[in-house]
């Protein structure tokens, strides 16, 4: 079984209708859905501690990862540009903020590809997040983004895509929506209530252990 859990930082459903991302728009009416809690301060680092060790972080700002976090190790799975380091975290590991989001999604997607066959991938993608901090074209980084969740999914049998937060609602990184998404293979434990990130953790380690 292939097998991905994809954070896209700042990916909002307020900009759904807006920018009208057509892959996204497919998953949201054909897989399980949901929306994804996380109140401030959201920094990247700790919103994905939180999800990695699935338990709640306290706010912090990037540090050295002296032990492989607990998700990655329980799964055994393959870290791909997990942003709890700058540079981030993993087999592609990227100082964060500093290429273009096709440069990250270029190299981010070929890590995810090339690790598949050995067994489960944990990945992100910042750029979303750092050039909205920017006040980039909203729908141009939608529409780079779309085309290639298009690719990664066809290239899975399971998948959880969601983001730790949503968009940025000022230039500090640690503010933004508190509401991010989910969509994917595996449902969640209570349909009609939000999530937390330590349970897209356990819910990751379910689908991938049974």
């Amino acid at each position: 079984m292939k097998a991905l859990l994809l954070g896209i930082d700042g990916l909002s459903y307020s900009s759904f209708m807006k920018c009208n991302p057509r892959f996204l728009l497919t998953l949201f009416s054909s897989t399980f859905r949901g929306v994804v809690v996380n109140r401030k301060p959201q920094h990247p680092a700790s919103s994905w501690m939180s999800l990695l060790e699935m338990r709640e972080i306290p706010f912090s700002d990037f540090e050295t990862v002296q032990i492989k976090p607990a998700l990655i190790r329980e799964t055994e799975s393959t870290a791909v540009n997990i942003p709890i380091s700058n540079p981030t975290y993993g087999e592609v590991s990227l100082k964060y903020g500093e290429i273009s989001l096709q440069e990250e999604i270029n190299k981010v997607t070929e890590g995810i590809l090339s690790s598949l066959d050995e067994g489960p991938v944990i990945a992100s993608i910042t750029g979303l997040d750092v050039i909205l901090h920017r006040g980039a074209d909203k729908c141009q980084a939608y529409s780079t983004v779309d085309a290639a969740l298009r690719k990664l999914v066809n290239a899975v049998d399971d998948f959880i895509i969601f983001s730790p937060f949503g968009e940025p609602k000022s230039t500090n990184e640690s503010e933004h929506e508190d509401y991010g998404v989910y969509l994917g293979t595996a449902q969640r434990p209570a349909e009609h209530e939000t999530i937390k990130l330590p349970e897209i953790g356990y819910l990751f380690m379910k689908l991938v252990k049974g």
